[in-house]
């Protein structure tokens, strides 16, 4: 037998998928002709296919070696190193295959799909062109286009290119995914919600589909509709970490804890095992442990940006620090009308500006309100950064000279980590937005306090930890307080004594709840007061319905509507107890409470999220209203709300000595922080990174 008959031999075996023989038959080839070019390329293709990508990419190019005129092996080269997640490489590699075979739309298809997987959407709309023109009827090549423009913010473009990819090939679904996308991004859910139902109809099992379709019935605000989207993705898939995550916090935001035990439980396991985008986010309003956290945290990150990291970053170099003066960056996409916000725009305005310059880079959308006009205010300069690819972003920043850059999101929605993990800045610090570790190679730094973030829990962070003074929380001495509504004009009871807890319901448990139901056993004359949007019909349903099965008269709960913010925190004015929640606290709510002259009642959990309103009330010269554990809190309210001369001395402290404590002392925070950030660059320049104490 030739070697040519041995080849064609081997190559058949590899197109019936016999890899094991077909690579045997390509060694024999190479041991007789070792420069064979076709066997050195399709056993580096064999290699790839069974995962083993550093060989195959050396086979690959020892092929190119001996005959560099092959599209095919340039083709193959860079589906192995964007699988490797070397995207810049495969891009390169695609490039050299477009040259050998320009008339190739496939190849062109291949390198507008590298050009996105990189953030070139510009490059990638060329070559998307170069398809269209090759072949017109390229469901791919529409598909490309329309993703390439809607990088570019070219939305009705976008939209053109991808339903004339779902006309040609209305059978995949990626591309009525996109459509869909499209269509929600620019308002018109109804027709995403048509798109997908279209493509849904003839493929029900796809479970990119029905994920998509849980977000649009999200939109709609059918959350019940949209648990159901989410269990079926989990049907069809069942370790899809990212649906289960967000089935379970749809559970808890609508109150509906039927099966919440085994969600968890599933969710626990999945942190264990390794399952991929389970949120963390997701996990802090979970009974978790720190350590669990942190294993959730890495993995989010690995998931996300692990790829785009260690191919795109470069190599760190050593900063210059801090010239005449530091070089402030705030990351975060909530510079509008956002709790964030209204805790930290004091922050910005009161930086000492012959010490520091402050930018802020905004990811987020512009709301044209009063809020965001003084947050650009406040600010040196203010980056509007909405729409910026990951590496754009971080280009800016670096260019910007950012000595330290502070993120304000952390696993938050909207949060861009794949900026964070680029390392744009010598220093990254996380602060405020995200109450625990971001996980591994985010940031260098987590600011808390000495209760949030004990120095015995330092080993359960990522970060370093910075403990500043009092609490950690900056407050805004600015925020205005409205007029005190009378009671029956918020649906309360004169002679009532109103329990409120105005936290987003995704805080809200069994557990949780049978504490307050409890504690409405013991005082008959309580009622709790919660805040529900117009449309959560099913959260107060189920709230109701929960009640009457704890013995509680479900009429004892009265919900608000939100409403702006003074007017929100003339709210507390009108409540004379706020009860807290965990393993997730209250956080900006707590404070917005204790502001507003409300006490609050707590106790310190395990982790940061459940420790915070801990540190706010002690901050704010009450560490009385810390119960021990749920008992504790539990007999503290009780004992609260039987003593009306008890709560009127807590109110009198909140009005008097608490609005002048250490909590709502923006200008102190702010020195605070300072003093870190001057020990961070310290730090840096001695090569040491070691616990902040300020």
């Amino acid at each position: 037998m030739t070697i040519t008959d041995e080849f064609e031999r081997a190559f058949r075996l590899h197109q019936q998928g016999k890899l094991r023989e077909a690579w045997l038959r390509y060694e024999a080839v190479l041991a007789a002709e070792p420069r064979h070019t076709g066997a050195l390329h399709y056993s580096g293709v064999v290699l790839y296919q069974s995962g083993k990508l550093p060989e195959a990419a050396e086979r690959i190019r020892a092929s190119i070696a001996v005959d560099a005129a092959s599209a095919d092996a340039w083709s193959n080269l860079a589906l192995v190193l964007g699988a490797a997640g070397r995207g810049e490489a495969a891009v390169n590699a695609l490039i050299e295959a477009a040259k050998l075979a320009p008339r190739s739309a496939a190849v062109h298809a291949n390198l507008a799909a590298a050009r996105l997987a990189i953030g070139d959407a510009a490059g990638a709309e060329t070559s998307a062109r170069a398809v269209l023109t090759l072949d017109p009827r390229s469901a791919a090549g529409w598909h490309n286009l329309a993703l390439a423009l809607k990088d570019q913010h070219r939305a009705l473009e976008a939209l053109d290119a991808s339903a004339r990819a779902v006309a040609i090939a209305p059978e995949e679904p990626a591309y009525s995914g996109v459509k869909a996308q499209l269509e929600l991004a620019a308002g018109l859910t109804a027709q995403a919600h048509a798109t997908l139902n279209a493509a849904l109809a003839r493929r029900p099992q796809s479970a990119d589909l029905r994920f998509e379709l849980a977000g649009v019935l999200e939109r709609e605000g059918d959350v019940a509709a949209a648990m159901r989207a989410w269990e079926d993705v989990l049907r069809i898939e069942p370790r899809q970490g990212a649906a289960l995550s967000q089935l379970m916090f749809l559970r808890q935001r609508a109150a509906d804890w039927h099966d919440l035990a085994a969600l968890r439980t599933r969710f626990a396991d999945g942190v264990e095992s390794g399952m991929p985008l389970l949120s963390p986010f997701v996990l802090l309003s979970q009974p978790s442990t720190r350590a669990a956290q942190r294993r959730c945290a890495d993995q989010w990150v690995a998931s996300l940006v692990g790829t785009v990291a260690a191919d795109t970053a470069p190599p760190r170099p050593r900063f210059e620090i801090g010239g005449p003066r530091l070089r402030l960056g705030y990351l975060s996409a909530d510079f509008h009308t956002h709790a964030t916000a209204f805790l930290a725009a004091g922050l910005f305005e009161h930086h000492d500006r012959t010490r520091f310059d402050v930018v802020a880079y905004s990811t987020g959308p512009n709301d044209r309100s009063a809020m965001r006009a003084r947050l650009v205010r406040g600010f040196d300069r203010f980056v509007d950064a909405a729409g910026f690819a990951p590496d754009r972003l971080a280009a800016t920043i670096r260019a910007d000279a950012i000595d330290i850059l502070v993120d304000l999101k952390g696993h938050t929605e909207g949060a861009p980590p794949a900026v964070l993990a680029l390392r744009p800045a010598p220093i990254q610090v996380h602060y405020l937005g995200y109450p625990g570790t971001l996980g591994d190679g985010l940031v260098d730094y987590l600011v808390g306090d000495t209760i949030v973030t004990p120095i015995e829990h330092a080993a359960d962070y990522a970060e370093t930890l910075v403990l500043l003074p009092g609490s950690y929380q900056v407050n805004d001495r600015e925020r205005p307080i409205g007029v005190t509504p009378a009671r029956a004009d918020v649906g309360l009871a004169d002679d009532a004594c109103v329990l409120c807890c105005f936290n987003n319901s995704f805080k809200f448990n069994p557990e949780v709840f049978d504490a307050w139901m409890e504690i409405m056993r013991e005082t008959p004359a309580s009622l709790l007061w919660l805040l529900a949007r117009p449309g959560d019909t099913l959260l107060v349903a189920n709230l109701r319905r929960e009640a009457a099965a704890r013995g509680v008269d479900g009429a004892r709960i009265v919900f608000a509507a939100p409403r702006p913010n003074a007017e929100y925190l003339a709210l507390y004015r009108v409540a004379d107890l706020f009860l807290d929640t965990w393993p997730y606290n209250a956080h900006t709510t707590a404070s917005d409470a204790l502001w507003a002259g409300c006490p609050v009642v707590t106790f310190a959990g395990e982790t940061f999220a459940g420790r915070v309103a801990a540190s706010l009330v002690s901050a704010a010269g009450l560490p009385e209203l810390v119960g021990d554990g749920v008992r504790g809190y539990v007999a503290k309210a009780i004992a609260l709300v039987r003593d009306p001369a008890a709560r009127a001395r807590l109110r009198g402290h909140l009005d008097g000595a608490g609005r002048q404590s250490r909590l709502f002392d923006t200008e102190a925070t702010t020195r605070a922080l300072e003093a870190a950030y001057v020990e961070m660059a310290a730090q840096y320049r001695r090569g040491r990174r070691e616990l902040i104490r300020v």
